[in-house]
């Protein structure tokens, strides 16, 4: 039995028929970039997020990155946000010209420490990016109450969480706006790049659709100092499509988590994600921890279970920062559990067989001498 860590190859098998068909359809009316299909899916995941506008552009890093400039980020505004993440979460700060301040993560939901959070502000910080990862969401109540005592501007990066909720209130509707990924490793994915920017604000709206294309407004005028970055006719109808799917499939991975969670809880070795009773985790990665990382890893490949590590260094850990600012004090909890997570396969095309294979593969590791 041979595991693939994603599933895309799956889902194109099940899906062909009607992938083939939006790309045919999409093809015959000619209209290619920014055709009918990207307003339209815009419209329907802003609904889906409880938002009022959503701006598609070519991926989540660009939206984060035009978010900021659109906020009015200037030269070194200080910007809170997890020290664990992936890359794009703290670059877009920096391209913006703005001054990265790391905070330290909850060691159960691998998510901003709220009391380091507020600990870390000073004068000169402006904005609080808000990350939420692997699936799970943010205390939304918390950091808005955050944001409204220090006159805090709250972008949320949303690019994991999809779907996910914190009590009633959904990933995506956090903050100025929202950034979420179509990355084809994404519960909702293109077949390519993508992202949005979600929000509700007109004014930032319209800048945001200047942004994404060379700064042009309504009547064709070149207004502002702009870029290029659209999503495809085809790849917006594709996301439609998965749109409509995506509670079935954050449905399956929900099951796929709770597999895991009765098959491995007791094993004392092992520390499990957090599953809290205020949210919906979607498990876009379902990520545990433990000290034999590293041998576990090398037992699961040989034994044709395909794992990855989400993440094995700090943020600031990266190369690139031995040419910027930043601030990191106390990041006591990240360089500990930066050795020791690993993320098993969630899929919605990962079989009961394949998952229950997994599990006891896991089981032997523990219970070899």
């Amino acid at each position: 039995m041979k595991i693939p860590f994603f599933g895309k190859e799956r889902y194109y098998q099940d899906n062909k028929d009607q992938i083939l068909k939006i790309i045919e359809k999409v093809y015959l009316h000619g209209k290619v970039v920014m055709g009918p299909e990207v307003d339209d899916f815009e419209k329907k995941i802003a609904k889906y997020c409880d938002r009022k506008y959503g701006v598609a552009v070519g991926s989540c890093t660009d939206a984060l990155y035009f978010s900021f400039l659109t906020a009015g980020i200037k030269k070194d505004d200080e910007v809170l946000l997890t020290g664990f993440s992936f890359i794009a979460s703290v670059t877009c700060i920096l391209r913006a010209g703005g001054s990265p301040v790391f905070v330290d993560i909850d060691p159960k939901t691998y998510m901003m420490d709220s009391k380091d959070l507020e600990n870390k502000i000073t004068d000169k910080t402006r904005f609080i990016l808000a990350v939420d990862i692997f699936g799970d969401a943010l205390n939304i109540v918390e950091l808005e109450a955050i944001g409204k005592k220090y006159g805090l501007t709250i972008i949320e990066d949303a690019a994991q969480s999809i779907g996910s909720k914190y009590n009633d209130r959904k990933v995506g509707s956090l903050g100025l706006c929202s950034c979420i990924s179509f990355d084809p490793t994404k519960i909702l994915s293109a077949q390519s790049n993508g992202g949005i920017i979600l929000t509700d604000d007109f004014d930032f709206y319209e800048t945001l659709c200047k942004l994404r294309y060379h700064g042009k407004n309504k009547i064709g005028e070149f207004e502002i100092l702009g870029f290029n970055s659209r999503i495809s006719s085809a790849q917006a109808a594709i996301l439609s499509f998965n749109l409509d799917n995506l509670n079935f499939w954050i449905g399956r991975h929900r099951e796929i988590a709770d597999m895991y969670f009765r098959g491995l809880s007791n094993i004392s070795q092992l520390k499990m994600p957090l599953n809290r009773r205020e949210t919906r985790h979607v498990y876009h990665k379902f990520v545990m921890r433990t000290e034999k990382r590293n041998d576990l890893k090398k037992w699961l490949i040989e034994n044709n279970i395909g794992c990855m590590i989400h993440y094995d260094k700090a943020l600031l850990e990266n190369k690139l920062f031995e040419n910027f600012i930043f601030r990191a004090e106390g990041l006591n909890v990240i360089n500990k559990i930066k050795k020791e997570v690993i993320s098993l396969p969630i899929h919605a095309w990962l079989t009961d067989e394949e998952v229950n294979y997994i599990i006891q593969k896991i089981k032997e590791f523990y219970q070899k001498p």
